[in-house]
């Protein structure tokens, strides 16, 4: 068990591992030479670190903004400044049954894609990874339930999980541009389908978000980077301003001057937006070929499930239109909260608020337009905050890390699983 353990712990929850070993199974299904195989595992790879550092880096260079919303609103943010001492305190009672759900359900989404009309293979395992862990969460803090019905219980509703949301987003995914040959692995598909449905319904396909005509002179937004640092620079700058350039230089800049804090926030964000960018181009050009091989010989007609800044390149104005909308949706949230004196103090929580944010927007487009994107964002910061209200009292001592890193399938999904749990008389 404590080699099980370990292999779960330190082999299968790193992706790299998965990513590499599928481009490596799918071009050997091809035949590919050895001299071939190993300079695309090593891209891939590669390709995808860039994307999950670039996106944890740009997630954690946010945090400060907590921090000047927080004192703006005289409210007391969450103490996240390190993750990872947040994430080893969080799995300090559901780690054992959260590393073997994943693995397991995993391998259930491996055979239902294999044996069922569901042709998908879930490919985002740092997505699938705390998502077993939202799982045995539930099951150990709302249930009464014996450490092997867990196991098995955990590991059937996560291998479930992994193939219909891919299945469902990919039905959602067919009007999105730069998505062919892939669908979302991504713990944002509830909040797409919503953005999806309110697009669908109060949207204007011919007013799409991505065509709005500027300025010459202001031609240079519509490229991502530039803009995104630009946007992120003035965001530190006007909320460090109205937090009080005191307050700011003291508790979040660490004694720089403000303007120079908020240059150089800006930048860096824009370094990391660049880093997952050409991560998404390196890994597409190797994963989708390779996964061609498994999808002909292993199993048939299955189609990859992976993360959602692939879709970046396509939407830059949606990505920022849908980080602004969630995080005003969330702040109003969560001065709603406040006012009503809700027992539990909920913060927007800024990873998942870009994240999701940018996928609401960028399919709230697709299916909407202009309008679609603004509904589709907006109400994803509503389902975040309310949705992480009813969710942090379910999970016990994972409840850290949610504040952290609930993105809407956990606020959607979550509360859902923990009050079927209960009307089952599990506890």
């Amino acid at each position: 068990m404590q080699f099980l353990l370990y292999f779960i712990n330190n082999v299968l929850s790193q992706p790299i591992f998965i990513l590499g070993l599928v481009v490596v199974v799918g071009m050997l299904a091809e035949h590919k030479p050895g001299s071939k195989i190993l300079p695309s595992t090593l891209k891939a790879v590669i390709g995808f670190t860039m994307i999950n550092v670039g996106g944890q880096t740009l997630g954690t260079a946010l945090l400060p903004l907590q921090q000047l919303i927080a004192h703006i609103f005289n409210m007391k943010a969450p103490a996240s400044a390190d993750i990872g001492a947040t994430q080893m305190a969080s799995l300090a009672d559901v780690g054992t049954d959260m590393a073997i759900i994943f693995a397991l359900g995993f391998i259930i989404n491996l055979l239902l894609a294999r044996f069922t009309p569901l042709k998908f293979v879930h490919l985002s395992p740092h997505v699938s990874f705390f998502f077993a862990g939202l799982i045995a969460a539930l099951l150990k803090f709302g249930t009464s339930l014996d450490f092997p019905a867990r196991i098995i219980i955990g590991s059937i509703l996560l291998g479930l999980y992994m193939t219909l949301t891919c299945a469902y987003v990919n039905i959602l995914i067919k009007p999105v541009r730069g998505a062919e040959g892939f669908t979302l692995a991504h713990s944002s598909s509830s909040g797409l389908l919503v953005a999806s449905i309110l697009g669908e319904l109060f949207g204007n396909k011919d007013h799409d978000l991505e065509d709005m005509k500027l300025p010459k002179k202001l031609n240079f937004l519509r490229d991502m980077t530039v803009a995104l640092t630009l946007v992120m620079m003035l965001l530190f700058f006007v909320l460090g301003l109205i937090a009080g350039p005191t307050f700011s230089m003291t508790h979040v800049a660490g004694g720089k001057d403000i303007v120079v804090f908020a240059i150089t926030k800006g930048v860096e964000f824009g370094m990391w937006i660049t880093v997952i960018l050409a991560g998404v181009r390196m890994m597409l050009a190797e994963i989708i070929p390779a996964f061609h091989g498994i999808a002909k010989r292993l199993i048939p007609n299955a189609k990859p499930g992976l993360d959602v800044p692939l879709l970046f390149p396509q939407y830059p104005t949606s990505v920022i239109v849908g980080f602004l909308m969630s995080l005003t949706t969330g702040i109003i949230g969560m001065l709603l909260l406040a006012a009503f004196h809700y027992p539990i103090i909920v913060f927007p929580a800024l990873i998942p608020t870009f994240f999701t944010g940018a996928a609401t927007a960028i399919f709230g487009d697709a299916h909407g337009g202009r309008r679609g994107a603004i509904l589709g964002s907006g109400a994803n910061g509503f389902i975040l905050i309310f949705g992480q209200a009813l969710l942090l009292p379910l999970v016990g001592t994972y409840a850290p890390i949610m504040r952290i890193l609930s993105e809407t399938d956990y606020c959607v999904y979550g509360p859902l699983l923990g009050g079927f749990l209960k009307l089952l008389h599990f506890n």
